[in-house]
């Protein structure tokens, strides 16, 4: 790992990228998209801040330096964003375990739920020929788990730990 990045400004000058037009245009309001995710977060319990606002981050380092300024010096989640960056994009063995396994998690209720509302209908759990609802071969749920699965496999292979 090289060293750790202790200002604002060193971060800005390692990962803030120009971009042609379009794409600057295109990166910010999908940025601005994901803020107002977190911003909701702020709010609501359950709903993630800080997992809307590093995709924010990213995109506004490729189109926008005054808001990825603003997403690493913001007083809800810019700690956590600047700490990120100023490590070298890694997380520590704790965080990076703790991600995996809300993943899992979210992952398996909302496939388990998606296949009892569409798929299950009337049927019986343990018998596929009785189920009746409109996704009859469980594509929903299906899905559901394969996007998890990718998402667990991506945070293992291309995440890397933080050395302490």
């Amino acid at each position: 790992m090289s060293k750790r990045l202790k200002t604002v400004d060193e971060i800005i000058n390692k990962y803030s990228i120009e971009s042609n037009p379009f794409k600057k245009r295109l990166f910010t309001g999908l940025g601005l998209l994901f803020v107002v995710f977190a911003i909701i977060g702020i709010w609501i319990p359950g709903w993630p801040t800080v997992s809307w606002a590093v995709p924010a981050a990213f995109l506004f380092s490729l189109s926008n330096k005054k808001l990825f300024v603003w997403t690493l010096t913001n007083r809800f989640f810019g700690s956590a964003i600047f700490d990120y960056y100023a490590s070298g994009k890694t997380l520590t063995n704790k965080v990076k375990n703790i991600v995996v396994l809300m993943i899992a998690l979210m992952t398996a209720l909302s496939s388990f739920f998606t296949f009892l509302l569409s798929t299950l209908g009337d049927g019986e759990i343990f018998d596929p020929s009785s189920w009746n609802g409109k996704d009859e071969y469980a594509f929903g749920s299906i899905t559901i788990l394969l996007l998890g699965l990718i998402g667990i496999y991506y945070i293992y292979t291309s995440i890397k730990l933080r050395k302490q």
